[in-house]
């Protein structure tokens, strides 16, 4: 009952933060017009995009401050404040005033909400899958990290819900797209209860009773694991790559190819649910297959792939689009269920948190955070199927680092 209790608060908390933080992404072309006071509709999107990934620029740094929390302090304080910061910054969105109302700093102040968003979300995913992991003590970490990372999926999934009953019920309210917003900051207050009863993992525990804890986490991850902050840092990076092209991006690429408002959101649900769906699934074999091993498979899969699927979105027989969709999100479930065992078993207890949560959050600030963004530029400039070839150079280069520095380890 007391492992039942840890793992369903860390994971509505976390549905919690990564709605928040996605809800975002489902308004980003309102956003743009409301805040960005240019007439090309296209020139709006991509700077409300920037202004998404603003908000995971910040990510690395706030890996450096919760995992300095996380593993001076505690486990919980670092989820529990950053639940609390992400809270604020929702409501913050909810109510600032348009470019219309205040001018230029109307994007200037987004700008760094998102800043400090980022900031917030940078001490969750990662943290809240270390928390689970020590409270469980490696009990099944396939199946437990793949429940972790679908969590946040179902925070974008229901972002996705809300903004498909916003516009379709309040489609002719231009400040509609707020409710979402104002909705996030209230369940942020039910999520911050949650947590609020929960206990320090035992792992912790035993290291600071060890005296294991040192001064400054991330300096010494630096100086003796760096080998591992690169390649968690491209774990990440591909991983995250192809979860927000499902949960940030999918809606504006189908937009892009002349499906309604309500069509690109149905097919963005579907990917969504059928990454959900999978996510637990292939955790288990994972499990089974052992979860390194399994990565592997999954990215030479990817790289395969990848680029049929986005051919596939571009029919238009929907039947066809559909099995893309499904293929992409088997694709995304089986290469994301494993990562975050993965990032975890790379570091010591006592530098664990400083060590996943900023390498981690670097690689989604740099590939994942921009993926919107550069999709919509690639897209833009070349063809449909440009994104998937960042994608398959994401897996290729993550598969050479890890390569590169596992050969040198054995070598010295």
């Amino acid at each position: 009952m007391k492992k039942r209790k840890v793992v369903g608060s860390t994971v509505l908390g976390n549905i919690v933060e990564y709605y928040d933080f996605g809800i975002y992404a489902m308004f980003a072309h309102v956003i743009g017009a409301q805040f960005f006071p240019v007439e090309n509709q296209y020139t709006q999107t991509l700077y409300s995009w920037l202004i998404f990934a603003l908000g995971f620029m910040t990510r690395p740094m706030g890996g450096i401050i919760f995992g300095y929390i996380g593993d001076k302090v505690g486990r919980k304080s670092a989820l529990t404040i950053s639940i609390i910061g992400m809270a604020i910054c929702t409501l913050s969105i909810a109510l600032l005033p348009g470019y219309a109302q205040i001018g230029i700093a109307a994007p200037l102040i987004l700008a760094f909400i998102r800043l400090c968003q980022g900031i917030c979300i940078g001490g969750e995913g990662a943290g809240s899958a270390i928390f689970i992991l020590e409270h469980l003590r490696g009990y099944k970490p396939g199946l437990i990290g793949s429940i972790v990372m679908a969590s946040n999926m179902v925070g974008t999934l229901l972002a996705v819900f809300i903004s498909i009953l916003i516009t379709h019920f309040f489609d002719n309210e231009p400040q509609a797209w707020r409710y979402g917003f104002l909705l996030g900051a209230a369940m942020g207050v039910i999520g911050l209860y949650m947590r609020y009863n929960l206990e320090e993992t035992p792992v912790f525990q035993e290291a600071k009773k060890d005296q294991k804890s040192n001064k400054l986490p991330l300096v010494q991850v630096i100086c003796r694991k760096w080998k591992d902050l690169i390649v968690v840092a491209f774990l990440g990076g591909v991983t995250s790559s192809m979860a927000y092209t499902i949960r940030g991006n999918m809606k504006h690429f189908f937009a892009h190819l002349g499906y309604a408002e309500n069509e690109t959101l149905y097919l963005t649900t579907f990917a969504l649910l059928n990454f959900i769906i999978m996510l637990p699934i292939f955790g288990i074999i994972a499990d089974k297959a052992g979860y390194k091993k399994f990565f592997y498979t999954t990215c030479y899969c990817t790289i395969l792939l990848v680029t049929p699927t986005f051919y596939m979105f571009a029919n238009l027989d929907v039947a066809i689009v559909l099995l893309g969709l499904f293929i992409f999100a088997a694709l995304t479930a089986a290469i994301c269920a494993p990562a975050y065992p993965y990032a975890i078993s790379s570091f010591a207890p006592e530098l664990r948190y400083s060590g996943v949560a900023f390498s981690w959050n670097l690689g989604i600030a740099i590939f994942g955070g921009t993926m919107p963004g550069i999709s919509t530029f690639l897209v833009e400039r070349f063809n449909d199927q440009a994104p998937s070839y960042y994608i398959a150079f994401l897996a290729l280069s993550f598969m050479l680092v890890k390569y590169l520095f596992a050969k040198k380890s054995n070598t010295e």
